[in-house]
Parts: C-alpha cells; structure tokens; sequence
C-alpha cells in the first residue's frame, strides 16, 4: 500500500486543529476536500480515525489519535530524505562549511584563495545540536565545532585556538595596558556581533556587570563602531580580517589583549568520515595557516 502524503499532512492538521473547518483553513482548501480525504485514508487503513457519532463535531479515535502522530514522523522523515537527496546533489558541485562561532568562517573567507576546492561558507552560526543533523544530511560537510566528535560515521581534527582582544577607545584608562583580565573590564559596555557561538556564553559569565549591545548585521557594527566609543571585541581569527581593519581605521581605538584562563576556544574541522579523503586536506592547509 501506497500512503498519499497530503492525506497525512490532512490528518496530521486535523490532530493540530481539532475541526474540519480549522483544517481546512490551515491548508488552504475546502472542508468537503478535507472531509473526502479522511473516508479515503480509512479505507486505505482499513480502520476507524474518526468517531462521528455526535453531528457535525467530529473527533479522534484512539486509533486516530496514534495515526496522527505516526503521521507526523513520517512526513519529517519524508521531508528529510528529500532534504538529504537534495543536499546531497549540490555536495557534488561545492563544498558547504558552516560553524558554531563566526571567527572561523571568517578566517577561512580570508584565505579562501589558498585553499583546495570550491568552498560556499555558511555566515550563519550553528549550535551545537545541529552538527551532526547537518553532517548527517549534507546540509553542511565541514563543520568548524569547538568540541572534538568522534562517532561511527563523524571524526574531528584539531585546528588552533581562537583567543579574542579588545579594541578600545584611547582616552580610556585601560586602552595604555599591556593587557587586561576579563574582571578588568567589569560594567563595561560592549558592542558585540550577534552571532558569537559559545563566547557568549564566555564573555557574559566572565565579565561581571557589563551590558552587550548586540548587533546583527557585520556592517551596521562597523558603522558603529567608527562613530561610537563603545569597546568591541576581535580575535586572532578575525584581526587581519577588511572588516576588523575598517573598525580601526580611524586610529581613534587601541588593541589590548585579554590575558585570561576563559579567555580561550579549541576549534575542530568535524565531518563524515566518508569524506576524509577530500576533508583532511584542506583541514590541514588551514591548520597550517591557522594564527597563534
């Protein structure tokens, strides 16, 4: 047996709804459609989704109940496989990279020109839970992680370390030290990009009081930047990157490194084992490039 997937999609609104209007609504089309589909995937079933024993009030069996939610399983594992088939086809063409933390993409983007390969770098960060979905379904096939994973079907090689610094205005005090600790810098106030991966997590525990005015866009930052006094941070990924380079270009900011034991991330080119053989070379060219 066959089972149409919009019928699913049919059932899987209807538990979500609870009416035949509401469902019809949700999905654009009539309630007599929605009313045929459902007597058409009982017969298919061969069993009984609906008690419509009150008029015009119908409800759920138990059995409904269970096919809904089996429903809803198999329409995301329909929507993954395409997703994969997909994925995987532009694999061939162009080698996607994503990451958990901006400054690595933004290395990589720098000496792209180095590199093995056509490389399309994903700007948007990933968390953690979504390493290995992405690996899994070639939505991504290097992704830079800041934890070593090793499974049956992932590996990770170890890159370097990203540390960051902070540029700060000159007339501030700590702009004439050689360095500063993360509890120098409490209730400060920091310009910051919005998608840092786990230096969030770093910069808020370890600097007490502050406030961090997040910024989505790079561009907008930079703007910022220039015509702000706020102090902002940049790393040894990320200062010899055109946009680090703009945010100091006016000479009205010092860079100060922080010298803290937090102040510090491994990163880790994580992928399919399956694809070492192509992974591992151009791993290890940036790990030869990679900054101290």
């Amino acid at each position: 047996m066959v089972l149409n997937l919009e019928l699913l999609a049919e059932l899987v609104a209807f538990q979500q709804y609870g009416t035949l209007s509401a469902t019809a609504e949700h999905l654009m089309i009539t309630q007599p459609s929605v009313t045929r589909g459902m007597r058409r995937l009982e017969a298919d079933l061969g069993v009984t989704l609906f008690d419509r024993r009150v008029s015009n009030h119908i409800t759920l069996t138990d059995t409904g109940a269970l096919a809904a939610t089996e429903a809803q399983k198999l329409l995301a594992a329909s929507d993954r496989f395409a997703e994969t088939v997909r994925n995987y086809d532009n694999a061939q063409h162009e080698m996607t990279v994503a990451s958990v933390a901006p400054g690595p993409i933004r290395f990589v983007d720098e000496i792209h020109s180095q590199l093995p390969g056509q490389l399309t770098l994903s700007h948007t960060s990933m968390t953690a839970d979504q390493i290995i979905p992405s690996l899994q379904t070639f939505k991504a096939r290097l992704v830079f992680t800041n934890t070593e994973i090793m499974t049956d079907e992932i590996e990770s090689l170890y890159l370097g370390t990203e540390s960051i610094g902070l540029g700060i205005d000159k007339f501030n005090p700590l702009a004439q030290r050689q360095a500063v600790t993360f509890n120098d810098l409490t209730g400060m106030s920091f310009l910051v990009v919005q998608d840092i991966g786990p230096w969030k997590k770093i910069v808020e525990d370890n600097i007490p009081d502050a406030a961090f005015l997040y910024q989505a866009d790079l561009g907008a930052m930079s703007q910022i930047s220039r015509y702000s006094n706020f102090p902002f941070f940049f790393s040894n990924l990320t200062q010899a990157t055109s946009a680090t380079a703009a945010r100091f270009d006016n000479d009205t900011r010092n860079r100060v490194p922080i010298e803290d034991p937090h102040n510090q991330l491994e990163f880790y080119g994580t992928y399919l084992k399956r694809d070492r053989q192509t992974i591992r070379p151009l791993l290890q060219k940036i790990s030869q490039l990679w900054p101290a």
